[in-house]
This record gives structure tokens, C-alpha cells and sequence, in this order.
């Protein structure tokens, strides 16, 4: 592969400080990460022509919005057709203007263009910077005037695996990290298909650290963690793709408890009161044949707790896309039919039910007086109240689309200093009662994390950054970190590390300082530190820059590139008419994880440089004629093999031209 232009692509680690309102909504789910909102509802009542309306944009989406520092916040579709693209757009919250608006492109994506601009942005009080993850895979980290302060592709650095069903993970903030997941496959360790999740450090976009779920992921899946200190433990509470939802250290990753209760992915987020972790799901159990279930964890336990950790469940409830409110000590849930659900929150018994119409995907809003802002998917909008054995209906508005069409809701509203925030996918809305007084709530006292005395027994150890590409000749700083048994961070003098290299070359200095070789081109492995009987490692890649010339006759007959994103358990290496060439693996009765591939080289660059490559197809089975190609500035340029035709596209679902290629595909 030769590549003609020779660019060097920079990180940039900018920080913009900004104070944090204590009203702001920097989460999709609020200040509590519950829907739960400290305040007394102010509007119970409005009218899209004016009463209580604040303001309205055209600019929609099909998300929630996020509230900080005066702005309005959210990520959404923006054009049509082969013009489609996804944009962070910020608005004035007084105001409703537009005040900056970001386009980038939907690429190596199957996700249907219904679907764009699913996820949430996620928003660092600490900062004021905005964090959003693309349907293509870019995550990037934008400060409040849409400066972008850095972004990973991760699908070109991770071979993050989309699906076609939109189901993508909005990213959390916590501490000094910004987490999100996915499923993939990659090298080394990474090779097994999982759903992972990875923190990356929110000002550098380093990454802290990766966790694997252990169980085997049915789909992909959209649950948003939630992170809560319990038992004096700061933990990140994930529904997971394996059906099963887990309590991670939230610092380091580690595995502290799971609990298994469906046959398929998880989608719904949880909710954490105290000790308590409420989740549902809409699949079959995996002790029954009943559809949906959402129970209570004790999640103060240890371990596989699917027996011991189970408080209360309620079957049949099947509510798999909205995910649940805490307030007020009851659940308010939105099932898939769009029935909005009461329930108590220590006992699990049903208080009401209320039909909101067909489809449930929005979460619902609750305020400290029991007030509920509601959205349905076929464009309808509620405002409730729970009056304690019964629901009222206080308003309802239902919108119109273009053309005779639904204006649809998919997303939950934001309340912040009494106004309501909410989009439909063809506008936005701000609801306000003028000169109405706002009474909040005092905040419960927050849960207090166990500290770790410097002298304390370490119980784990970590490297960071736990995962880095580099260039040949580029270094790197490596640092251990200690954490005692409740997770918490030992403070004091560092220890002093043992550093080692496994399958990477290179070399390490005791001060934990790697210098990748300029004689190398690929190389990959691991970067062990040992403290004691302690042991962590670092995931160290080594790829080249621009331009780039392979033929493979350096490397062994069945190995797979070094480090080569997205080929491992795919391809191998083999010899064809007296020379080496990549092979990509069919194996008979084996589509999967063998039957697609998608891989990348080196580092991530948009544009500037040509790509020319032989490739020859030695494979057909009666009409079927496999299909290949090369990428090219996030453009696939594909030989369809059964089709006998050249299509060039950003993905499955956005073609953007076919032709007849007028010969047999050879």
C-alpha cells in the first residue's frame, strides 16, 4: 500500500474554565442522574402559539439536551440524503439562538439514517467542555464555544462496531475521566469480540483505562452508566451486552459485582438510590419465558449476585428503551408500549399506571412536587402529576411534521431554574412561567467514599495511559498508580516499579519512560509495571506515518500485521504464487466475527493522501462473489463482487455512487 502525502497529526490538549451553575443539567438524566429535578414544577401548563413559551428553534434532534453555563447543548441529524451529516449545535438558553453549530460526517456506520444522532452529549461542570460521541465513531471533546480540544475515531483506533440499530452509548464525566463503550474487536488482548468500556482522560483525551465485560455481548446496546458511591465505594453502574448489568471500580475498571437477569442486551440505564440499583429490560429473563423484567439490586455485594443481590422484581414489565426516574421513593418507568408506569420504589408495588400512547422511547422528568414531563414517539407531549394512587393529566400537546408527517419525541426534557427544556426532531423548546418564583429542594446529604491512608495495603494496580499509538522514534511517560480494596487512590511517595515489554519492541526505563524504535514499522504488545505481587500493563502500539509501503514478504506465514486495527482473527498472512500476500478469512459456518472487516494501518487522517493496492478475489461459491476494497479519507471504494459493480461510499447505508464495473471481478 503506498500512500502519497506525508501529514503528522497533533493532539491538542486545551483547557477552558468556566463556573458550573449548581442548576445547570450537565447529564441526560440530571444533576442526580436519576430524571429526578430538586425544584417545585413551575409550568404545568402551555401552548406551542405562546403561553409559557419562552422561546422556540427550528434546530431539532432526537435526543435530550444538556443545560450549562447559559446554553442549550445537543447532538442531532442535519441534512438528507447523501448531504446527511451529524452536528453539536449550542443555543442561547435565554434566547433560543444559535450561537455555534459543528457539522461533521456519518461514516463506517450501518446505522439507518433514521437513527443518526441517537447518543446524548455529556457536560464537565469543572470545565464547561461538551463531550459528544458521532454515529461515526468520532468522540470529541469541544469547549463551550465549539472549539474542538481533542476527539478520537473510534472506530479507525478501536474498530468500534456500530450495528445498523442506532444503539450507541452516551459518554459519562466523572472525576477526571469521560467514559464510554462499545463493542469491538482489535489486537492482542482486544481480539475477542466484548463489549469494553474506556475512559479517556477529559482534558487530554489519554486513555485511563479499559474494562472488558466478561460475558459474551448478544447486540450492541445504548444503557448510559450511572456512577454512585456505595458501600463506600465509588462505582459505575453499567447494563451491559451480555444481559447482565455490573458494578465497575469506577477509577480503575475493575469488576466489583455483576448481576444477570436477560437473555439479550441491555438498554434501559439504572437508577441508584442509596445502595439500591433499579434496571429493567424488555427481553425474554433468563429464568423464565416472560418478556421484561425490572428489579432492585443490593449492590453492596460482591461477585456474581444474580441470587443474593435480587431485593424485589417485577415481571412483565417490559420497558427496554426509556430508562427509569427516581423520585420522591417511587420509580417512574415508560414501557415499550408507552405506558408510564408508578411504582414503589422499596417494595416494588405498582401504584398506577398511565397511557401515554404507542411507543415509549423517552425517559421521564419528575420534580420534587411530582410533577412528570413525558414525551411519546408519535409526537406527543405531557405534562403530569403524580396525585399519589392516580395520575393527572395536566397538558397535553401533540405535534405535527412536515409534509403531513409525525414530528416524533425520542429524547427527555431538561428543567433548570423552572424552565423546561425539551426537542422534538423538528425543534426546540423552552417552557417558562413569567416572573414565577422557583423553590427547590435541599440536596440528601451525598454518600460518603471510603479515603485511603497513604500506608494503606495496596489492592490494585494501575498504569496509566493504559493504551497509546505511537509513532516510531516518539516517546511516552508512563505512571503506576495504587488503589486500595475499596478502590480509592493511595496517596504518598511513589513505589518503585518494576517495568518489563512483552511482544512490544522498544524500550522502558525505570522511570517508566518508552521510546519506540525508528526501525520499526508495526509493532504491538504490552507494557507490564509489577509492584510486589502486583501486576498491570499499558496496551503500546507502534504504527508508522505517511507515506506507507507494504508487500508483507517480512512477516511470517500466519501471523496477522502487527498491530494492524481490526484484522486480528480475521486475516493471516499466506503465501500466493511465490509471494506473501493478506488474506482475509472465510471460514465455512463461520460469519462471525470472519465474515466483515474493516482495517486500519496506522494513525486516523482525514484526507490528503492516495491509496493503491492489488487485490484479488481466490473465493467463490456458486452466484456468491465476496466484496473488497480500500478506504480513502473515511470513503470505501468497494468491489461489489455478486453485483459486478464499483460503489463508493461512507458506509453501508449512504452510498454515494455505483457503476457497472463491465468485467468479471478478479
Amino acid at each position: 500500500m503506498k500512500q502519497n502525502t506525508s501529514l503528522t497529526v497533533t493532539m491538542l490538549a486545551l483547557f477552558a474554565l468556566s463556573p458550573a451553575n449548581a442548576a445547570d443539567w450537565s447529564s441526560w438524566r440530571g444533576p442526580d442522574q436519576t430524571g429526578f429535578v430538586r425544584e417545585k414544577a413551575v409550568v404545568t401548563q402551555w401552548s406551542p402559539v405562546g403561553e409559557n413559551l419562552l422561546w422556540k428553534s427550528p434546530e431539532g434532534g432526537r435526543t435530550t439536551p444538556l443545560v450549562m453555563n447559559g446554553r442549550v447543548f445537543f447532538i442531532g441529524p442535519v441534512g438528507e440524503g447523501e448531504c446527511l451529516q451529524e452536528r453539536v449545535i449550542a443555543l442561547d438558553a435565554d434566547t433560543g439562538k444559535t450561537l455555534w453549530d459543528h457539522h461533521f460526517n456519518v461514516f463506517f456506520s450501518d446505522i439507518v439514517a433514521q437513527r443518526v444522532g441517537w447518543t446524548a452529549l455529556a457536560g464537565d461542570p469543572e470545565t464547561g467542555n461538551i463531550y459528544a460521541h458521532g454515529t461515526g465513531g468520532e468522540f470529541i471533546c469541544f469547549d463551550r464555544d465549539g472549539k474542538i480540544l481533542w476527539k478520537h475515531s473510534l472506530t479507525e483506533e478501536y474498530n468500534r462496531i456500530a450495528g445498523y440499530g442506532g444503539r450507541l452509548h452516551t459518554p459519562v464525566v466523572d472525576e477526571g475521566n469521560v467514559i464510554v463503550s462499545f463493542l469491538n474487536t482489535n489486537w492482542g488482548n482486544h481480539a475477542r469480540p466484548a463489549h469494553r468500556y474506556v475512559a479517556f482522560d477529559k482534558k487530554t483525551g489519554h486513555v485511563n483505562w479499559w474494562s472488558e465485560i466478561p460475558g459474551i455481548g448478544k447486540d450492541t446496546t445504548y444503557a448510559c452508566p450511572v456512577v454512585a458511591v456505595i458501600g463506600g465505594e465509588r462505582q459505575l453502574i453499567c447494563p451491559a451486552a451480555d444481559g447482565a448489568v455490573y458494578g465497575l471500580a469506577a477509577r480503575t475498571g475493575k469488576v466489583i459485582w455483576s448481576f444477570n437477569f436477560s437473555k439479550m442486551g441491555l438498554n434501559s440505564s439504572p437508577v441508584v438510590d442509596g445502595k439500591f440499583v433499579y434496571v429493567s429490560h424488555s427481553e425474554e429473563n433468563i429464568d423464565s419465558t416472560m418478556m421484561g423484567r425490572l428489579v432492585c439490586i443490593d449492590a453492596t455485594k460482591t461477585g456474581d449476585i444474580t441470587k443474593t443481590g435480587e431485593v424485589w422484581r417485577l415481571d412483565g414489565l417490559d420497558a427496554g428503551y426509556a430508562s427509569p426516574a427516581f423520585a420522591n421513593g417511587r420509580i417512574y418507568h415508560v414501557d415499550n408500549s408507552a405506558n408510564l408506569h408508578c411504582i414503589d420504589a422499596k417494595t416494588g408495588e405498582a401504584k398506577w399506571k398511565f397511557r401515554l400512547g404507542r411507543v415509549g422511547k423517552g425517559s421521564a422528568t419528575v420534580t420534587a412536587d411530582g410533577v412528570i414531563y413525558v414525551g411519546e414517539q408519535n409526537g406527543v407531549f405531557w405534562i403530569l402529576k403524580d396525585a399519589g394512587d392516580t395520575c393527572e393529566e395536566l397538558s397535553k400537546t401533540e405535534f405535527a411534521g412536515p409534509n403531513s408527517t409525525i414530528d416524533e419525541l425520542y429524547g427527555s426534557p431538561a428543567i433548570c431554574d423552572g424552565r423546561v427544556y425539551f426537542q422534538t426532531r423538528y425543534g426546540s423548546y423552552c417552557l417558562a412561567a413569567k416572573d414565577a418564583k422557583v423553590e427547590t429542594v435541599e440536596a440528601a446529604p451525598a454518600a460518603k467514599e471510603t479515603v485511603a491512608a497513604a500506608d494503606a495495603k495496596p489492592a490494585t494496580l494501575h498504569v496509566v495511559p493504559a493504551e497509546v499509538t505511537l509513532t516510531p522514534g516518539q516517546t511516552m511517560q508512563f505512571k503506576a498508580q495504587l488503589f486500595n480494596d475499596s478502590g480509592a487512590r493511595i496517596s504518598g511517595p511513589s513505589p518503585k516499579i518494576e517495568w518489563t515489554t512483552a511482544g512490544i519492541q522498544g524500550d522502558i526505563g525505570s522511570d517508566g519512560r518508552f521510546t519506540a524504535p525508528t526501525g520499526v514499522k508495526y509493532s504491538a504488545g504490552m507494557l507490564n509495571a509489577h509492584v510486589g505481587d502486583l501486576t498491570a500493563f499499558a496496551r503500546v502500539r507502534i504504527a508508522p506515518q505517511l507515506p506507507i509501503e507494504e508487500n508483507f514478504e517480512a512477516m511470517a506465514v500466519g501471523a496477522v500485521p502487527s498491530g494492524w486495527v481490526g484484522a486480528m482473527g480475521k486475516s493471516k498472512i499466506v503465501e500466493r504464487d511465490g509471494s506473501k500476500v493478506l488474506e482475509k478469512i472465510a471460514e465455512k459456518g463461520k460469519p462471525s466475527p470472519t465474515y466483515k472487516m474493516r482495517a486500519y494501518i496506522g494513525l486516523p487522517v482525514e484526507g490528503g493522501y492516495t491509496v493503491m493496492a492489488d487485490a484479488s478475489c481466490a473465493f467463490a461459491r456458486k452466484r456468491f462473489k465476496p466484496d473488497m476494497g480500500v478506504i480513502n479519507s473515511r470513503y470505501e471504494l468497494i468491489l461489489l463482487g455478486a453485483q459486478k459493480e464499483i460503489e463508493l461510499s461512507l458506509g453501508a447505508t449512504n452510498p454515494r455512487t455505483a457503476c457497472d464495473a463491465g468485467c468479471p471481478m478478479r
